[in-house]
C-alpha cells in the first residue's frame, strides 16, 4: 500500500521541535538548579518527549520517507534540538557561585 498523504504532514515542524527542546531544556535546568536529584526525572521527560516526537525517524519505512521528503537537514535539526535540551538540562548541575 502506498502512502497517499505526505509523510511530513504528520511530523512536527522544526519550529515546534526547537520550541519544545528549548522549553524542556530550560524547565529541566530550573528543576536541576532547585534540586540536583531532579536531573534524572528531567532527562527522562526529555527522552520520552524526543521518542514521542521523533520516534518515526527510527522506523525503517517511515524514516526513509521522512528522509526523502524533508531531507537530512530536518533529521540533523531534530537531533541538534534534542541534544540542546539535554545539554541545557545538564548545565543546571554546574556548581553555584557564591556571590
Amino acid at each position: 500500500m502506498h502512502l497517499v498523504l505526505d509523510v511530513m504532514d504528520k511530523e512536527p515542524s522544526l519550529r515546534v521541535i526547537w520550541g519544545g527542546a528549548v522549553a524542556l531544556g530550560l524547565s529541566g535546568y530550573a528543576a536541576v538548579r532547585f534540586r540536583r536529584w531532579l536531573v534524572l526525572p528531567a532527562l527522562a521527560v526529555i527522552a520520552i518527549a524526543v521518542w514521542t516526537q521523533l520516534g518515526d525517524l527510527f522506523d525503517p519505512r517511515v524514516g526513509a520517507a521522512i528522509m526523502r521528503d524533508a531531507g537530512l537537514w530536518y533529521v540533523g535539526q531534530a537531533c541538534a534540538a534534542a541534544a540542546l535540551a539535554v545539554i541545557v538540562c545538564l548545565l543546571g548541575l554546574a556548581p553555584k557561585h557564591a556571590a
